[in-house]
């Protein structure tokens, strides 16, 4: 496994927290070990879900108090995706669910690529499968990679290999190369199933040739020594 491209798959997610849009300009930590840049990372999300959240505690116990559709429209229109993602981990998860079925499918993918699931794990396995799958081709659509990554780890099967089904070739792999969590890489091999992961990996489109490798690497023994099983046939 290449310590080159686990360093650049941790710079590629750092920059999305920080907002960089040219990755690039982190190309100065290329020498830094993954591990310290996860860690930094992490940090960095912590203080940002942190700073504010005795403010957002009161707005959360508020919420109580109003109808979803129209903490919808308050959302969406006065306080913006960044709060409300950061809400959603504060609210009861069904009602944060429920809230989210009355957003504009843009504002919601906006709201998800802001949002750690990891704070809000609940809250997005109480979301539909079809919203799942809306929302997963809105962030492939707006190239949000780095955010599509962090949910394989959280989804319930269903959703996953329905969103898996409906995403490119090449939202696969731009994806693959930012998942987040134990296990994900080995999730969406299954989900997506063999035959396709074996045509994926045998011709990444243009440009993705380090993805390719790092998803290979990235998956189980089994599931190596079963694609090369099957490409002997």
């Amino acid at each position: 496994m290449s310590a080159a491209a686990e360093t650049r798959s941790e710079i590629v997610k750092l920059a999305r927290v920080l907002g960089v849009e040219d990755t690039h300009e982190l190309d100065y930590l290329q020498k830094v070990p993954a591990a310290e840049l996860r860690a930094y990372r992490e940090a960095v999300t912590d203080l940002m879900y942190d700073a504010d959240r005795e403010r957002l505690g009161r707005t959360a116990d508020a919420a109580r108090l109003l109808p979803a559709r129209t903490l919808a429209k308050i959302g969406e229109a006065a306080l913006g995706p960044l709060i409300c993602a950061h809400l959603s981990g504060l609210l009861e998860p069904k009602r944060a669910a429920e809230i989210a079925e009355h957003f504009s499918l843009d504002f919601l993918a906006q709201l998800a690529a802001e949002l750690d699931p990891r704070r809000a794990d609940e809250v997005v396995v109480s979301t539909s499968p079809e919203r799942v799958v809306e929302i997963a081709l809105a962030l492939a659509k707006r190239g949000e990679y780095v955010a599509m990554g962090r949910f394989v780890a959280h989804l319930d099967e269903a959703p996953l290999a329905a969103a898996t089904g409906r995403l490119s070739d090449e939202d696969l792999l731009r994806m693959s190369f930012v998942l987040e969590g134990d296990g994900a890489h080995e999730r969406l091999f299954e989900r997506a199933g063999a035959p396709r992961m074996r045509k994926l990996l045998a011709a990444a489109p243009d440009g993705l040739d380090e993805e390719r490798a790092y998803l290979r690497d990235h998956l189980s023994a089994d599931q190596r020594k079963a694609l090369r099983a099957r490409s002997k046939m």
